[in-house]
């Protein structure tokens, strides 16, 4: 509405109306009077929607100083809707395998539950000695059932535990993630891309290459990167051209974002190949995610058969055991 000319409070105003009744209104209604006392968007996106990514309240800064809100806004919303397709699609590779694991525990915890301790009680009525790993599963499968309320809850709590560690500690759990093969590869390509496709953006609307910079490391999780990205900024702040540093300290540095950079560079179409190669990376995190899901299922498959077959094989073994015979 901003590039069609409509001024900034009643475009609030009319955000108001659209959610008068709910919490949302009410934050417009804040940035509105905000506006109205002469405040700065930036400011009041920032006071009001705290939940709103940096670069959000950076761009709308940009739009200000330069007088391009508008077309800022309109940036950094498309780049918010890049962010959640890219949260969407990692969100679907890492919990996939995540949920399959969750139903084979609950295959596993109904057959200590309703099957295995039948089994135990016919083995104690006969009297017979059965192989450790039988008498193993069996008292696995009486204690299950006589505390499984108590299983259920340490599950939740588990769950409960996890949830608050990761909030907690969530740089610390993103980093050893980065550890992890396949999934690190896929978090780190994830960190590229929103790094490239915020420079991109940034310049596109006007902002200096150094702040730029720094707008577009804020988006980085991995700590190495970070960490080489801070090296970026110092040599170009040096006086190096901006491929030249990144090949310099990027240890990770992709061929394709480098040449792409060059170009950008030598052309005056640097922002247009950040956003260019961030495009490739989305197209490549996306083939790689429904690789990882492809790979995860039948991996946790076995894993759940492999289980529940040494269930399986264990009160064999006590039945066998029970009725003298051999298999």
């Amino acid at each position: 509405m901003l590039q069609a000319g409509v001024p900034l409070l009643e475009v609030i105003e009319n955000l108001k109306r659209g959610d008068e009744s709910g919490q949302l209104g009410e934050r417009f209604a804040d940035l509105s009077r905000h506006l109205r006392q002469g405040g700065p968007l930036s400011q009041g996106l920032r006071d009001h929607f705290p939940e709103f990514p940096d670069y959000v309240v950076s761009l709308a800064a940009l739009g200000e100083n330069t007088g391009q809100l508008g077309k800022t806004l309109t940036d950094a919303a498309d780049r918010m809707a890049a962010d959640e397709a890219l949260s969407s699609e990692l969100r679907s590779a890492l919990s996939y395998p995540m949920v399959l694991a969750l139903v084979g525990g609950a295959i596993v915890f109904g057959m200590f539950v309703f099957v295995i301790p039948r089994f135990g009680a016919l083995v104690d009525r006969s009297g017979a000695d059965v192989p450790a790993i039988s008498r193993f599963v069996i008292d696995t499968g009486i204690w299950v059932k006589a505390h499984w309320h108590f299983v259920i809850l340490g599950g939740i709590l588990s769950a409960f535990a996890f949830r608050w560690t990761f909030r907690t500690y969530g740089t610390s759990v993103i980093a050893l993630l980065f550890r992890v093969p396949a999934v690190g590869t896929l978090l780190r390509q994830a960190d590229f891309e929103t790094w490239a496709r915020t420079l991109g953006v940034a310049l596109a609307n006007g902002a200096q290459l150094l702040p730029a910079l720094d707008l577009a490391a804020q988006t980085v999780r991995a700590r190495d990167l970070a960490a080489q990205l801070a090296g970026v900024r110092r040599d170009v702040r040096a006086g190096a051209d901006l491929d030249e540093a990144f090949a310099t300290n990027v240890l990770s540095a992709d061929p394709m974002l480098l040449d792409l950079m060059s170009t950008g560079r030598k052309s005056g179409t640097l922002d247009r190949m950040l956003i260019l190669a961030a495009d490739s990376y989305k197209s490549d995190i996306a083939a790689l995610s429904k690789r990882l899901t492809a790979i995860a299922e039948p991996l946790a498959v076995l894993l759940v058969s492999s289980i529940v077959g040494l269930l399986v094989v264990a009160v064999v073994l006590a039945m066998t055991s029970l009725y003298d015979f051999d298999i």
